[in-house]
């Protein structure tokens, strides 16, 4: 009995004692945020050159916000950047959408020290009552990790133009 009680202590004691699980974690400042002025519009179409008949949506980019602080640990900076994009139907058919997003990182002096590319999938909601597919807005919630020697000052967010042919 006296081994059975000794076996169970010796089992909580090891299996009470864990790793340090937990990392230095720091507060940093999160960087300025800004839209392309030249690609913060998403059309897409059934054709290359297309009329109003040809567009199936547009996509523009509304918003942003950091969900929660901007954090650095021993080996990452992590940005909890969430973004708000909205969707106009015109000539939509399936309710299942997705935008390619680019995201440029840069240095106080304005050199690109990252890049990332996401696709944001989504659905546009339908109106039963009209019979057709409405605004939406998609909301993409996104935690980025850089490495810890990047240092970035701002991002630029943009819509990724696909060319077909």
């Amino acid at each position: 009995m006296k081994i059975i009680v000794l076996f169970f202590f010796i089992i909580c004691l090891f299996g009470c004692v864990g790793t340090n699980t937990t990392q230095n974690v720091e507060i940093i400042d999160c960087p300025n945020v800004y839209f392309s002025s030249e690609n913060n519009v998403f059309i897409q179409g059934y054709k290359n050159n297309m009329d109003y008949n040809d567009i199936i949506y547009k996509a523009s980019l509304n918003n942003y916000g950091f969900g929660k602080n901007c954090t650095a640990n021993l080996e990452n900076q992590i940005y909890p950047l969430e973004l708000l994009i909205v969707v106009s139907p015109f000539n939509l058919k399936n309710s299942e959408i997705s935008i390619p997003i680019f995201i440029l990182f840069y240095d106080e002096k304005d050199n690109v020290v990252e890049r990332l590319f996401f696709m944001v999938s989504g659905n546009i909601n339908y109106n039963k009552d009209l019979l057709e597919f409405e605004t939406t807005e998609i909301i993409k919630k996104m935690e980025i990790l850089l490495d810890l020697e990047k240092q970035v000052d701002s991002i630029v967010i943009g819509f990724v133009k696909i060319k077909e042919g």
